[in-house]
């Protein structure tokens, strides 16, 4: 439960309160709901049942079959509040009924929710009762649920939405890992706990990638592709969307020369995406010179899925006819250090929020985004109005030096940011003329220090 401590003690919180409970629980697939109910319900009196799409009749059936597994000598004749009365009357602890996938059931059989309202609204017993509805459609819950389920919504007391893990909880999980492998594994999962359970924290990067994505067999090898024909209908439109935005065509004019699709058609497939989660229009910080300022960006959110089209998808014919550590050495070594740089700066982007917070930056301000210049990006600015803390993070082997600052200092004067301080990020450590400048106006942080 790393990184999942607050959710498992709201889940409990409810449960101990005196009132009954309906939660909804959801977040994308891998995100660890399943882990998370596990172990909220391990030393609770639970009904447990994962909905899989069917006729009314049929997942009825279903839950009634479930029932009688989990409670010996139920009457199941009759439809989900009869259930539920008796599930909550045999108890003498509250009873937890969970359900997986809820949207199936809400879907097929108007009855379930005002079952489920039924028992919160203590007219199926006397008894305590808590109803966890779970689902990985997270653009169905936060766009069509109330819609669905009409009145019903107003008695749901609580969401809780699962993102995926940070870096440091991350690292928590695999203490035995070092600094840049750990650094390689956020890049490639994004922190979702069902990819990071795939990963070998004890092999390298390359023996990661080579079972995973690039052997036949590999967990992950059409895990993108199978994620894009779960939500979209055109798959082939989106997939070759995807595979220009991760080949760095991050505009629809962009996008549009290399397609023929009309920008029209472009913008609403890119909505689509934006919407599940999978891609996301950026912004830039913009206090100076309008002029300087890339606008109009697009790039992938979900990292594993940005790691496929960027590595898997322009070159799935070689690879069915290549073996897959000589694929991992020509296709993806030369340019794995620039993929890994939006992870990095996130990193640093957790470091400076901790830092921001506990009130020990040079100025305490707000998060303002990253500058995107025609010259060259400034990834992190918090400033307070007057003054900024700059964070740069910088990925390879080659160690950052002097040039590479006086070229930062001159895009956050561009960007319209009067900097009170500094601080570097390097995956490739400092030259000896940079470390020799560092004071609380500039501070040096290479990756072990992370």
């Amino acid at each position: 439960m790393v990184g999942r401590e607050e959710q498992l003690k709201a889940l409990n919180g409810y449960y101990e309160s005196d009132k009954n409970n309906l939660t909804v629980l959801y977040g994308r697939r891998r995100i660890g709901k399943t882990a998370l109910i596990k172990a909220f319900a391990e030393d609770k009196s639970c009904v447990y049942f994962n909905a899989s799409p069917a006729a009314d009749f049929d997942m009825l059936a279903a839950f009634r079959r479930c029932a009688r597994e989990q409670f010996e000598g139920l009457d199941t004749e009759g439809g989900y509040a009869d259930i539920f009365r008796q599930i909550n009357m045999r108890q003498e602890a509250p009873a937890v009924f969970v359900f997986e996938e809820f949207q199936n059931i809400v879907k097929a059989d108007a009855s379930f929710m005002g079952a489920v309202t039924a028992l919160i609204l203590g007219n199926l017993g006397e008894r305590k009762a808590m109803v966890i509805l779970v689902s990985a459609s997270v653009l169905w819950v936060e766009n069509s649920m109330v819609k669905s389920i009409g009145r019903a919504a107003y008695s749901i007391n609580a969401f809780i939405k699962l993102k995926e893990l940070g870096y440091a909880d991350m690292v928590g999980m695999f203490p035995e890992s070092d600094t840049r492998n750990s650094l390689y594994m956020y890049a490639v999962t994004g922190g979702v706990p069902g990819y990071l359970e795939a990963w070998n924290a004890r092999e390298n990067v390359k023996s990661n990638v080579c079972r995973l994505f690039l052997d036949e067999k590999g967990e992950f090898r059409k895990e993108a592709e199978l994620f894009v024909k779960e939500e979209f209908r055109e798959t082939g439109v989106y997939r070759t969307i995807l595979g220009c935005l991760a080949a760095g065509m991050n505009k629809l004019n962009d996008i549009h020369a290399y397609t023929g699709y009309g920008r029209d058609k472009i913008s609403v497939y890119m909505n689509n995406l934006i919407e599940r989660e999978i891609a996301e229009k950026i912004f830039s910080y913009e206090s100076g010179d309008s002029r300087s300022v890339r606008k109009g960006l697009y790039r992938i959110k979900d990292d594993l899925i940005n790691f496929w089209f960027r590595f898997v998808y322009p070159y799935c014919g070689i690879l069915d006819k290549s073996d897959a550590e000589s694929f991992y050495d020509k296709y993806i070594a030369p340019e794995l250090d620039g993929f890994v740089l939006e992870a990095f700066i996130k990193i640093a982007g957790e470091f400076l929020q901790i830092m921001n917070d506990a009130g020990r930056l040079a100025v305490r301000g707000e998060y303002r985004g990253r500058w995107y210049g025609k010259s060259g990006d400034v990834h992190i600015i918090y400033d307070n109005g007057e003054k900024a803390v700059i964070g740069q993070a910088y990925t390879g082997g080659k160690p950052v030096g002097e040039e590479e600052f006086a070229r930062l200092e001159e895009n956050v004067r561009t960007a319209g940011a009067d900097a009170a301080q500094y601080f570097i990020f390097s995956a490739g450590g400092f030259e000896e003329g940079l470390s020799r400048r560092q004071d609380g106006s500039l501070v040096l942080i290479a990756v072990d220090d992370l």
